[in-house]
């Protein structure tokens, strides 16, 4: 691999003094100089010089939470992001099952939890009446579906709701055709694979549109079939086609497998590695199925807890026992709270190995639980891009209560290290929307008075930051990724624009002009043109 210099725009390179550079020297994947142009080329006078004449260099953007496999397939059939009304949804249905074979199962999602629950199965029949039907909630923690997927999976009227779920019923107590929670894993076990060409081809293209936006790593939280995904990613990576790097979570019972085996977190090689284990501890705040302390207005019920505490400590404790990190998914107040309190108490054991400790989304937090983050080291994974649509839901399920969601702000002044993720395809994939987010707390298209509760609004370099160094130990590679020093890999994006010199709005138009991973350019918009 040649040696490059890369210089013309100004360098940010994340590091602990927030320093700004002329010029970056990239060798043998690595990160070889940063600092004045002149003494770059004097050093290295026979690299190639790489001059960007706009815009701005930036470590490469490091998702630390988001679904790949998800990402990439859930909405190759049917796409309800932007649909807002019952009649849109059937017709848009309507419209897919048109040219699909009879039998052929469909899945889509995207539509809010709200629109979903407004249909009921017959609805949906009346459009598919030869086609099983899976339709996710955006937040991924409910489903509807329609009678065919409830007969195939034996879902009928005499069926109870599993542990930790809810299969929701009619006026006279039939399923409606909605699944909460892990009452979709009864619908999920039934779906049919597809082939293994088709899931490779579309996370190759998945891994595509993650670096047009910049992002050179994730960390994947799916915990559904990560072992097939780990062999996907090292098929294409022996295959020389995973331009990425990956990091992938496992839920606790892999987790058991790995740790017995002595495989340990960040197992691997320089483009996939082992991550930890991910545990549920509750739902979400849009399926009000997030455990909070107190009742969700006007509902009388106070979410879903998916653990008692007691057990959640014995995987903790097994997991780093194993060298294994963990991330607890913990979005209500309750659910914060008891993450909280198993991993203090995992801290002070000093037989624990020390390794990262997340809680991801960290979504609803009390006064006297946002201190606890740094004062433990516990790293809050959260997701900006949630707090457009989880605004009116936050109004009208906790009342006043809302002030507790997504409580950057006070996160950072506690001096908590900030990770942050997509959590596509939940969220947008693009880290440019998350950090927008992050700083204005609301959509591009609003005016300053719909910023959800501005006081937890943030600068835009701890954002970025954020989606760089804090990811990165998110992840346990600090020391080798999240920042543009010497020795690091050579993960870097080049944008459009001067973030740092342009208005906050911009960020919306601002494109990755080149994407470079361990030196390589993998993407890059001059050769399209």
């Amino acid at each position: 691999m040649a040696t490059m210099i890369l210089t013309g725009v100004p360098i940010y390179t994340m590091d602990g003094q927030q320093s700004v550079c002329e010029a970056l020297v990239i060798e043998d994947e690595r990160i070889r100089y940063t600092g004045d142009s002149a003494e770059a080329k004097k050093r290295y006078p026979d690299a190639e010089a790489v001059v960007i004449e706009k815009g701005c260099i930036l470590p490469g953007f490091i998702d630390a939470h988001m679904h790949l496999r998800d990402f990439a397939l859930l909405f190759r059939d049917l796409d309800l992001s932007s649909v807002r009304l019952k009649d849109e949804l059937l017709e848009r249905v309507q419209m897919t099952v048109a040219d699909r074979e009879k039998d052929k199962w469909i899945t889509g999602g995207g539509a809010s939890f709200r629109l979903l629950e407004s249909v009921h199965r017959e609805d949906l029949d009346a459009v598919t009446p030869h086609n099983p039907l899976v339709l996710y909630s955006r937040d991924m923690h409910s489903m509807l579906v329609n009678t065919a997927v409830l007969a195939h999976c034996h879902i009928d009227d005499s069926r109870q709701d599993p542990m930790g779920g809810k299969i929701e019923r009619d006026t006279s107590d039939r399923p409606s055709g909605i699944l909460r929670e892990r009452a979709i894993d009864l619908v999920k076990r039934h779906i049919p694979e597809e082939q293994t060409v088709a899931v490779q081809s579309a996370i190759g293209q998945g891994v595509e549109k993650l670096l047009s936006c910049g992002v050179t790593t994730l960390c994947d939280c799916s915990i559904y079939a990560p072992d097939l995904l780990m062999h996907t990613l090292m098929k294409r990576y022996h295959q020389g086609k995973l331009l990425c790097r990956a990091v992938v979570m496992y839920d606790d019972r892999l987790s058991v497998r790995l740790g017995s085996m002595g495989i340990q977190s960040l197992f691997g090689n320089n483009k996939v590695k082992v991550g930890g284990c991910k545990l549920i501890l509750d739902g979400s705040l849009s399926s009000m199925t997030a455990a909070m302390s107190r009742p969700y207005v006007g509902k009388g019920t106070t979410g879903m807890l998916l653990m008692e505490e007691n057990e959640l400590y014995q995987i903790l404790k097994r997991s780093y026992n194993d060298h294994l990190w963990a991330g607890v998914h913990a979005i209500g107040d309750r659910a914060v709270e008891i993450a909280l309190r198993v991993f203090q108490k995992i801290g002070k054991e000093i037989d624990v190995p020390k390794l990262p400790k997340r809680i991801e989304h960290a979504q609803t937090l009390n006064d006297e639980d946002v201190g606890k983050f740094a004062d433990t080291g516990i790293i809050p994974v959260v997701n900006p891009a949630h707090i457009s649509f989880d605004r009116m839901h936050a109004l009208a399920y906790l009342g006043s209560r809302a002030r507790l969601e997504h409580r950057l702000g006070s996160l950072l002044e506690a001096g908590a290290t900030l990770a942050m993720g997509s959590d596509a395809p939940v969220g947008p994939v693009n880290p440019l929307y998350g950090l927008y987010a992050a700083v204005e707390r609301k959509d591009f298209e609003e005016g300053p008075e719909f910023r959800f509760f501005p006081r937890e609004c943030i600068e835009l370099g701890d954002a970025l930051y954020a989606y760089t160094m804090g990811s990165a130990a998110a992840v346990g590679m600090e020391h080798e990724l999240g920042s543009l020093e010497k020795g690091k890999y050579a993960d870097i994006v080049v944008l459009s624009h001067d973030v740092f010199k342009t208005e906050i709005g911009i960020l919306r138009d601002i494109k990755v002009q080149m994407t470079i991973v361990g030196g390589e350019i993998v993407y890059d918009t001059r050769r399209k043109n």
